[in-house]
């Protein structure tokens, strides 16, 4: 009986802080994390014969692209050596090893060693992770075994300009950059200045917030006093998508989606996409002026906001440095968040009202963790196209602001 009791106040027992935001491999939160597909590169900037070292939840990977267009995710070293792999050289599906010229295909096996029996090959196999390129990213599964099923987010292939705003590395844990996105208190704080005079002034104000767990993640509403209503959903475990009043003048609103994924356990990567709701003639001047605005900067997002870190350069003139406004919002999010610290300390934290979308992802994220922990049963998340995501984007938010 004394060794039940035990039993039960063990899986009682609230989670430590680094089972909840460490990803290494072998971590709890890695483990989940694991289970997920997840964005790790900008399709463009990988060129179909090129192959790049990665790192992605503190693991380190090559990925190439094979010369007939296919990404492929291999592990890191040449199991000969050890030698990186992505200094190699690119064959076909296949790279090749610049040490001794071992070959190894998009499935991590072993297909040539020039200065061996030929037999030898076929026994050596470094690890290979499940790619696929969608909506101008990258995408692989770290995970074991057999992927899930993709996510595929259909609004986001309607006809429209769709643009990867942002793949950048932050000196941040991936779980702070996660809060902020279900924090929409900050709004009129953290962005204040950084929208268009008619988009400002439907997100000015102390925005009314409600949260909710759904069958994907979560959806919480913010309805600021002019009556517009921000609607977000969170696709476990990392995926936010919502549509925004835009920064942009030539915009009315956009359609915007982001991935916060864990480097190692003091960096993350972002993943921005937005689609604007242009076509024809209109798409292409958009792209046009974008193109142009995005020559003129002369810094950078995360130059910038260690320099208002470092006390050079106040927060608030920041809108006089950027002549792009999405690059303007990235920074300011970036002094919040980095400005935590690494790994912040949420100790030292002071929860209020406004926090119940932090406070509530938060109890999901402990409870699945927890479960996954103990061998009980997780629970199975609605994928996209599950969830009927482009009607709740259009109509829920429009029937939400005229019910609250």
């Amino acid at each position: 009986m004394a060794s039940i009791k035990r039993k039960i106040h063990r899986s009682k027992k609230r989670l430590s802080f680094t089972d909840l935001v460490s990803t290494e491999p072998g971590s709890l939160a890695g483990r989940y994390m694991r289970r997920f597909w997840h964005p790790v590169h900008r399709a463009e900037d990988l060129m179909p014969g090129q192959a790049k070292p990665i790192q992605i939840m503190g693991e380190r990977f090559t990925l190439y692209r094979g010369e007939g267009g296919a990404p492929h995710v291999v592990g890191f070293r040449c199991a000969h050596r050890g030698t990186q792999l992505s200094a190699g050289w690119v064959e076909g599906d296949c790279i090749r090893c610049m040490y001794h010229g071992w070959v190894f295909d998009e499935s991590g096996q072993c297909i040539e060693q020039p200065a061996e029996e030929k037999s030898f090959a076929q026994k050596i196999r470094i690890p290979s992770c499940p790619t696929w390129e969608y909506l101008g990213l990258i995408f692989a599964y770290f995970g074991d075994g057999e992927p899930p099923p993709f996510p595929r987010y259909r609004h986001m292939e309607e006809e429209g300009v769709l643009e990867v705003l942002s793949t950048m590395e932050w000196p941040c844990n991936f779980f702070q950059r996660m809060d902020n996105n279900g924090d929409t208190a900050h709004v009129p704080f953290v962005h204040r200045g950084a929208y268009s005079s008619s988009s400002a002034n439907r997100r000015s104000g102390i925005p009314q917030i409600a949260k909710e767990e759904s069958p994907w993640g979560t959806t919480s509403y913010a309805t600021f006093p002019a009556g517009w209503t921000n609607v977000f959903h969170l696709f476990m475990p990392n995926a936010y998508v919502f549509r925004n009043p835009s920064p942009d003048p030539d915009l009315p609103w956009e359609d915007r989606m982001q991935w916060d994924v864990p480097v190692d356990d003091e960096h993350s990567l972002e993943f921005r996409l937005r689609r604007s709701p242009l076509t024809g003639e209109a798409a292409g001047l958009f792209r046009q002026r974008r193109a142009a605005l995005l020559a003129q900067e002369k810094t950078s997002v995360t130059a910038l906001g260690d320099d208002v870190l470092a006390g050079k350069v106040r927060f608030q003139d920041l809108d006089k440095h950027f002549q792009d406004k999405i690059a303007l919002v990235h920074t300011q999010d970036y002094v919040s968040q980095v400005g935590q610290g690494s790994i912040a300390d949420r100790t030292q934290e002071h929860l209020g009202r406004s926090d119940l979308g932090i406070i509530l992802f938060r109890k999901i994220w402990e409870r699945e963790l927890r479960a996954l922990a103990e061998g009980r049963p997780l629970k199975k998340w609605l994928l996209p196209q599950e969830a009927d995501i482009k009607f709740r984007l259009h109509d829920v938010q429009k029937k939400s602001s005229r019910e609250r």
